[in-house]
C-alpha cells in the first residue's frame, strides 16, 4: 500500500495508542505525510504539534500553544491549529484519516473546499455518555453523526461501535472495524521457562476506572501471602484528574504508602513500554464495570501490548477483548473486587506451570493482531469500498 500525499489528525495521550502507530505506518508507505496532533488537556505537554515527513524522513517538527484553557476553548483552540498547521505542512493532500468528530469536521471542511480528496474517519474512543456535560455531549454526537454522513469511510476501534455506526445507517461497506494492533516486530520475548512469576505490572493512566483502587486494596494481602511479589506502575495519575464530572486526587501517594515492593515508573515512550514489558510476569487491566466506561466500548491498547508480550491478563469483563483472552486462555476475567484480583493472582503464581501455558496462548492469539497487516486490509477496503477480508475478527 502506498500514498502520495496522506494527513493524520488526531488527539493523543501521554500513551502511545493507535494514531501513534498510523503515524509509523504511514511514514514508510507516503511520499509525503503530514501528521497534526492535538494532547488532551490531561497530558503533561498541552502543546499542539505538526510534523511532516518526506520520503519517511522527518523535515518538520512544531509544537505550538499549550495553554491550560477551559474545555470548549481548548477544542476552538485546536481547530485553529489544525488550520494552520495544515496549510503549514503544505496545504493539499490526497488521504486524510481524522481521529475523533472535531478532527474530522475540519478534514471534511477541507475536503469540501476541494484540498482533501479522501476523508477516513477513526473513531478510537466512543460511548453513549463521552462528557459529563449534557451540553458538551450533545454537541459532541452532533458533530460524531455529521462525520458519519460525509466521511469517505468509517474506522471502528470495536464491533461495538461498528454497531453504532450501523444504527446511524452507515453502510456496511464503508463502516469498517479496526481493531488495536500491536508493533510485534519491536518485541523481545523473554525465556520464561525456568522462572515462577513474581513481577505484576498495572500499565496506564491512573484513573478510579481503571481499577487502581483494587490493586491498592487487594496489595497487602497479596504480599502476606506471596511476600516475594513486586507490582510496577507504567504511567501516572492525568494532570487535573477529572472523571465522570468528579475530581480525584493522585494515586501516587497511596501506592508509595505500600512500600518498597511497588516501583512507580512514571510514564514511558511506547518503545520503551514494549522493551519493558516481557520482563514482568502478570498483568492487570481491572477496568471498573459501569455503562460509561469508556473501555466498554473500546479495544484497549494495553491489553494488546500485554498479550503480545507473553503476559497472562486479570481482566474484568468490561472490553469485548475480556471474552477473547477467556476463550484463548490466555489469562483470568475476574469480577471488580480485591478479592477476586487476590484470587486470580494467587492462582497464576502458585501454579507456574498453569501461568506458562497462558503466556504462550497470548502470544499465539496476538500473531493475528500486526499493526501492518491491519492498516493495509484497513486502507484496501476503505478504497474498495467493501468489508475488509484480511482483519482479524472478534471470536475467531
Amino acid at each position: 500500500m502506498r500514498f502520495a500525499k496522506a494527513l493524520l489528525i488526531s488527539h493523543i495521550t501521554d500513551l502511545a495508542g493507535p494514531s501513534e502507530a498510523l503515524e509509523n505506518y504511514l511514514r514508510h508507505r507516503s511520499d509525503v505525510l503530514g501528521v497534526i496532533y492535538h494532547p488532551f488537556h490531561y497530558c503533561s505537554d498541552r502543546r499542539s504539534l505538526a510534523r511532516k515527513y518526506v520520503a519517511g524522513r522527518l523535515t518538520m517538527d512544531r509544537k505550538r500553544i499549550g495553554w491550560a484553557l477551559p474545555n470548549l476553548l481548548t477544542y476552538a483552540k485546536d481547530v485553529l491549529c489544525s488550520l494552520v498547521f495544515f496549510f503549514l505542512l503544505g496545504g493539499r493532500y490526497n488521504d486524510c484519516v481524522a481521529c475523533d468528530p472535531l478532527n474530522a469536521v475540519v478534514a471534511i471542511a477541507l475536503k469540501k473546499c476541494r484540498l482533501i480528496d479522501r476523508v477516513i474517519f477513526y473513531t478510537i474512543d466512543w460511548m453513549p455518555g463521552r462528557f459529563a456535560n449534557p451540553l458538551l455531549n450533545r454537541i459532541y454526537h452532533a458533530l460524531d453523526l455529521f462525520c458519519v454522513r460525509h466521511c469517505d469511510a468509517a474506522w471502528n476501534i470495536s464491533p461495538r461501535i461498528v454497531e453504532v455506526r450501523r444504527s446511524q445507517g452507515l453502510p456496511d461497506e464503508r463502516n469498517i472495524l479496526v481493531p488495536v494492533g500491536v508493533d510485534l516486530e519491536k518485541i523481545t520475548l523473554a525465556d520464561k521457562s525456568d522462572r515462577a512469576p513474581r513481577d505484576l505490572v498495572l500499565l496506564g493512566a491512573l484513573s478510579p476506572s481503571k481499577g487502581v483502587d483494587c490493586v491498592i486494596e487487594a496489595w497487602p494481602r497479596l504480599l502476606a501471602r506471596f511476600p516475594e511479589l513486586r507490582l510496577h506502575v507504567v504511567g501516572k495519575t492525568p494532570n487535573n484528574a477529572v472523571e465522570d464530572g468528579v475530581v480525584y486526587a493522585p494515586y501516587e501517594p497511596r501506592l508509595r504508602e505500600l512500600g518498597d515492593s511497588v516501583v512507580l515508573h512514571g510514564v514511558m515512550n511506547h518503545d520503551k513500554v514494549l522493551e519493558t514489558l516481557p520482563a514482568c510476569d502478570v498483568s492487570l487491566a481491572l477496568y471498573r464495570p459501569t455503562d460509561n466506561n469508556l473501555s466498554r466500548w473500546a479495544d484497549p491498547s494495553r491489553v494488546k501490548d500485554y498479550l503480545a508480550c507473553g503476559l497472562p491478563v486479570i481482566i474484568t469483563d468490561v472490553p469485548e477483548i475480556a471474552k477473547d483472552v477467556a476463550r484463548e486462555g490466555a489469562g483470568i476475567v475476574v469480577a471488580y473486587t480485591a478479592a477476586a484480583v487476590e484470587e486470580a493472582v494467587a492462582a497464576m503464581v502458585g501454579n507456574p506451570d498453569a501461568w506458562r501455558a497462558m503466556g504462550r496462548a497470548a502470544v499465539a492469539y496476538m500473531e493475528r493482531y500486526r499493526w501492518s497487516a491491519i492498516f493495509d486490509a484497513s486502507f484496501e477496503a476503505a478504497r474498495r469500498g467493501s468489508a475488509p477480508s484480511g482483519l482479524p475478527r472478534r471470536g475467531a
